[in-house]
């Protein structure tokens, strides 16, 4: 079964600096109030609230560029391990949101729109329901919880490159 693409509405727009601001919120110790800034884009519309998950993939994306080899051909997948042993684990061992954020996370980074389209219809697919609309804001809420680690590493690394500090 295909899916249709999410086309934007008439005069549609959708303001990337909500996102920057949510993630500069989160990495200066305010994940919450960064993430009550993303509700209302969620809530807006199925077009906004893919918009806002491609957004969050996107700079979740930022902190594997490195992952670039030189031919420009790479490749992200999904890999699990137990935090305790260590081993491979079972991707249906995480939660559903995780698993969400995950894939749609790897279909994104990996250029396969289809996939990633599919993901969200189906995270979306009954949020007339009260657990539908729940289920959405925790998938969407786990792809920002991605995005904010990206996004600390990243800043992270830029403080501790010598060549960027002004001591």
């Amino acid at each position: 079964m295909a899916t249709k693409p999410i086309v934007p509405p008439p005069g549609a727009e959708l303001p990337p600096l909500i996102v920057e601001e949510a993630l500069l919120r989160a990495i200066n110790g305010d994940g919450h109030g960064g993430g009550m800034l993303l509700v209302p884009l969620i809530e807006e519309s199925r077009f906004s609230c893919f918009a806002l998950c491609a957004m969050l993939a996107t700079a979740a994306k930022a902190g594997m560029d490195h992952l670039d080899t030189a031919s420009g051909l790479s490749m992200v997948v999904l890999q699990v391990e137990d935090v305790e042993t260590g081993e491979s684990a079972s991707v249906d061992d995480l939660p559903p949101d995780v698993v969400f954020a995950a894939r749609f996370t790897a279909a994104w980074v990996n250029e396969d729109r289809e996939t990633a389209q599919a993901l969200f219809d189906a995270l979306a697919a009954d949020t007339d329901t009260d657990a539908g609309m729940c289920r959405l804001i925790d998938g969407v809420l786990a792809l920002y919880g991605m995005a904010i680690a990206t996004t600390r590493a990243l800043v992270q690394a830029e403080r501790d490159n010598p060549d960027q500090r002004k001591d």
